[in-house]
């Protein structure tokens, strides 16, 4: 929305050393363009997960030691949920999609640790990230089209539910070790109102 308001100034202009002071009226329009808030978006725990808030909407969500068996298996202990969460959002937000980003494990929908991380150990395990109402292994594909639209009832009070799952990458090879790798949400915010938004999250996984 472009608001135009009209101010009129009064300049007063003197020349040095004359005694005589002239006023002249000038008439200034000052056009500020009004946009209307999208929505902030944090990262938050869920069924006891443990999330750690870093700041500058990054976020570490740490999963607890378990066994190399529980991720061949895809046992629970091997997944953590979160939950990507709107706030203060603007009565003209028509949707939120959110993508993912990541470095990708070949053609597959698994993100692997960076291999300059030296502080990750492992080999042929990634993790996968899937709303947390989707069953098995369909999780959404990093550096894609691919994206979650949220539900309007998500964007206004129970956020949107994740799940992010410890998966082999090559069955039957997965080495055990520290595990840390990095993923990046990306939520793009439409506004009827014509004013869209973008809003990015990085999250560290650390098992």
């Amino acid at each position: 929305m472009i608001k135009t308001t009209p101010h009129k100034i009064t300049i007063l202009m003197g020349l040095l050393l004359s005694p005589s002071v002239f006023a002249t009226d000038v008439d200034v329009d000052f056009t500020a363009t009004v946009k209307a808030t999208t929505c902030n978006i944090t990262l938050t725990s869920l069924n006891g997960s443990n999330v750690v808030d870093n700041g500058n909407d990054s976020y570490t969500l740490i999963i607890p030691n378990m066994g190399l068996d529980k991720i061949v298996n895809k046992a629970s202990q091997s997944e953590a949920n979160f939950k990507l969460v709107a706030s203060g959002c603007s009565s003209g937000i028509s949707w939120i999609d959110t993508t993912m980003t990541g470095n990708q494990s070949g053609s597959t929908s698994l993100i692997i640790p960076q291999s300059s991380d030296s502080s990750s150990t492992t080999s042929n395990i990634g993790m996968g990230f899937k709303r947390l109402e989707t069953s098995g292994d369909t999780f959404l594909k990093p550096n894609s089209a691919e994206y979650i639209r949220w539900k309007t009832t998500e964007i206004s009070t129970s956020g949107l539910e994740m799940t992010v799952a410890l998966r082999e990458t090559t069955p039957g090879q997965g080495i055990p070790g520290k595990f840390r790798a990095q993923q990046r949400s990306i939520s793009a915010i439409n506004n009827k109102d014509d004013n869209d938004d973008i809003k990015k999250i990085m999250l560290w996984i650390i098992g």
